[in-house]
């Protein structure tokens, strides 16, 4: 069932789920949905995040991110992306509504050891800017909108444990294709070596 989650802060931090206990729109895999509106402006750092890298898509409104020496607007153009263990600080301004995506950090990792055919030599780490106007994010941004859409409408698929595994590759290997991180340069190496 969809469901959209507002957050009215009034003064005190707002978290964009817990981890013990996330209010989800959808589930499928390694794969997590949120939508949440804050009602007012809010304000949260994220020393710890859970296991989990989290992708923040604005669906209107602006937030100010700062991730380690990084200070960025995100907006309509601009998500933002968290990593494991890196701090950050987020401040959501009034009418801030996003759709979080939350890709689970394990399940994350062994797919890109699994690609590049050997263990990762540090955790993976992304750049914490996705430009969501790029080609390849938008391709992403497709299959993601896709797992919405059968979700929202209870297709047979989201029964399918095996379809799902499928559909979580598709979407995870989109990712770490689309948005620069630490092991992109290899991925592209790869990519190379098979055309």
């Amino acid at each position: 069932m969809l469901a959209t989650v507002q957050i009215a802060s009034g003064g005190k931090a707002a978290l964009p789920f817990d981890p013990a206990e996330p209010v989800s729109l959808a589930t499928a895999g390694a794969i997590g949905l949120y939508y949440f509106d804050y009602g007012t402006d809010a304000r949260m750092n994220a020393d710890d995040h859970g296991d989990f890298y989290v992708v923040q898509i604005p669906l209107s409104g602006t937030a100010r991110i700062t991730c380690g020496a990084e200070e960025f607007d995100s907006t309509m153009t601009v998500a933002s992306i968290l990593s494991p263990g890196r701090p950050a600080t987020m401040e959501w301004h009034e009418g801030h509504s996003q759709l979080i995506v939350r890709l689970a950090r394990r399940t994350l990792e062994e797919h890109l050891q699994e690609i590049l055919g050997s263990p990762l030599e540090q955790p993976l780490r992304f750049e914490p800017q996705m430009e969501l106007g790029s080609p390849a994010v938008c391709r992403w941004r497709e299959a993601v909108e896709l797992l919405e859409h059968e979700v929202a409408n209870h297709a047979a698929i989201t029964g399918d444990s095996a379809a799902m595994e499928e559909f979580d590759r598709i979407v995870l290997t989109q990712f770490l294709s689309a948005q620069p991180n630490n092991y992109s340069d290899r991925l592209r190496s790869l990519a190379q070596s098979l055309t």
